[in-house]
C-alpha cells in the first residue's frame, strides 16, 4: 500500500506494465530513470532511481520468478545469475 499523505493510502488495482503509467500519472513520479524518489510503500522511504521501479514489483508486491527446474527467485537478477549456472535439474 502507498502512503500519499499520512493517514491516506493509495489501494488502486494495478495491472501488469500499468505500474509505471501509475506511479507517473497517480503519484507525480517524472523524469528521466536517474531521477530519485523515496518509496512510499508502507514506509519503507528508501531513495530509489526512477529506473528501479522494479524494487516495488519484486519487494513489495510479492511478485516472483520461477524456472523450469523448479527454483524461485524474488528478485529478477538473482534469476538471470541462476539461469548462467543451472543445469536443468530439480534441486
Amino acid at each position: 500500500m502507498w502512503d500519499v499523505q499520512p493517514g491516506l493510502h493509495c489501494d488502486a488495482l494495478i495491472r501488469g506494465h500499468d505500474l509505471h503509467a501509475h506511479l507517473r500519472e497517480a503519484h507525480g513520479i517524472h523524469g528521466s530513470d536517474l531521477t530519485r524518489f523515496f518509496c512510499l510503500w508502507r514506509s519503507c522511504h528508501k531513495e530509489l532511481n526512477k529506473e528501479s521501479l522494479v524494487h516495488l514489483e519484486e519487494m513489495h508486491l510479492g511478485i516472483r520468478y520461477y524456472r523450469d527446474c523448479g527454483a524461485d527467485f524474488l528478485r529478477r537478477d538473482t534469476l538471470w545469475r541462476h539461469k548462467r549456472t543451472c543445469t536443468g535439474l530439480q534441486r
